[in-house]
């Protein structure tokens, strides 16, 4: 019969009356407990919580110094590459600039060698054209003298055909 009041609360006046009580009693202890228990897990939550939040913390900040390692490092590398392709560069220039020097230099003088044989090509154009145009003087005065020649040789021979002529009509 213990095991029939057990299952109905409801059942059996007085005793299930107490016993209400003892449950309702047992209730409150227990929905105390619980509520401690959940203060409790609010409390390590919140602790898990914070400690959680350290932790996202340190290692962000240690993330963060890593990125700035890292960057620094980084622009240490940029700053060497940049200084070692400006040395370079400053070398290919001097080299450049020699290349430059040096082909000027041959440059003038192969253009002071075409003045020099331009110079020698005139000078004997000059005197070839000097020596033809003597050549061609003296072709000249030698026509004149031919010319005067041929003119003295014309005007003797119109001068005895005339005094034969004169002697002869006369």
């Amino acid at each position: 019969m213990r095991n029939a009041l057990h299952l109905s609360p409801y059942g059996g006046g007085m005793e299930a009356m107490a016993r209400q009580n003892w449950t309702d009693d047992r209730i409150e202890e227990r929905f105390d407990r619980v509520e401690g228990q959940i203060s409790d897990l609010r409390i390590e939550m919140r602790t898990e919580i914070k400690d959680l939040r350290g932790e996202i913390k340190d290692q962000g900040d240690e993330l963060r110094g890593e990125i700035k390692d890292q960057g620094d490092e980084l622009r240490m590398q940029i700053k060497g590459q940049g200084d070692e392709l400006r040395t370079e560069i400053k070398e290919q220039g001097k080299e450049l600039r020699a290349e430059i020097a040096a082909g000027d230099a041959g440059l003038r003088r192969e253009i002071v060698g075409v003045e020099a044989r331009l110079r020698t090509q005139m000078s004997e154009h000059q005197a070839a054209t000097h020596e033809h145009f003597g050549r061609l003087h003296d072709d000249l005065i030698a026509l004149h003298r031919m010319i005067a020649r041929i003119g003295w040789s014309v005007g003797l021979t119109m001068l005895t055909v005339f005094v034969g002529f004169l002697i002869a009509h006369f």
